[in-house]
């Protein structure tokens, strides 16, 4: 596994120390596999102008022995877009006792994200648009799995109804990995991911098209 830095441990537990993860000690009840909630337009605007935030309903759900399967869609210009994330239950806390720990916060393997088809491909156009770089190619055909940080200070229990936070290193054939902030949101049933830096939409882009 590549050996992240200390910034990015930062930056992480800032960002966790920022979402607060209010939610997590909230009781979840029986989960349905779909969802009857409208999904909403892709693109939320974050607390600066330029930092954008992508987020996707979860529509379906499917646990398996070991994790959950989330089917996440949104709509951008009238289209329908989307994409699927395996995330294991109960990945491990990274923060403890209020610090950041890179012995238990990363792994690889937890989170695994993959194409619907075309509404993948039109999530991949979507993003070339918002972020206004150049986004020709489809998703890729193969699962993607990102290095995670864990920006949580409980496992992440996706039975119960919570916010969990991480920070995703996607890799991609050339270049530093892209990074971005993930949420899961089981009582919104949302899936979000933040920007940390504009310069890491390119990367994010050529990541998901497997390039």
């Amino acid at each position: 596994m590549r050996k992240i830095n200390q910034i990015a441990v930062l930056s992480a537990l800032a960002f966790a120390t920022a979402c607060g993860n209010t939610t997590q000690n909230q009781q979840g009840g029986d989960k349905s596999k779909k969802s009857n909630i409208p999904i909403e337009e892709l693109t939320i605007d974050g607390p600066v102008t330029n930092n954008k935030h992508l987020f996707l309903r979860i529509v379906d759900d499917v646990k398996t022995d070991s994790s959950y399967i989330y089917t996440a869609k949104s709509t951008f210009k009238g289209d329908t877009v989307g994409l699927k994330v395996e995330v294991v239950n109960l990945i491990p806390a990274g923060i403890i006792d209020d610090v950041a720990n890179e012995d238990v916060g990363f792994t690889k393997g937890k989170i695994k994200i993959s194409s619907l088809g075309a509404e993948s491909d039109a999530f991949i156009k979507a993003l070339g648009k918002i972020y206004e770089v150049p986004a020709s190619g489809p998703f890729a055909s193969a699962t993607l799995v990102p290095t995670v940080f864990s920006s949580n200070k409980v496992n992440a229990d996706l039975d119960k109804t919570a916010t969990y936070s991480f920070k995703l290193f996607l890799e991609q054939k050339s270049g530093e990995p892209a990074e971005m902030f993930f949420n899961i949101d089981t009582y919104k049933k949302s899936l979000e991911f933040k920007e940390k830096d504009p310069k890491f939409r390119a990367p994010f882009i050529s990541a998901l098209e497997g390039k």
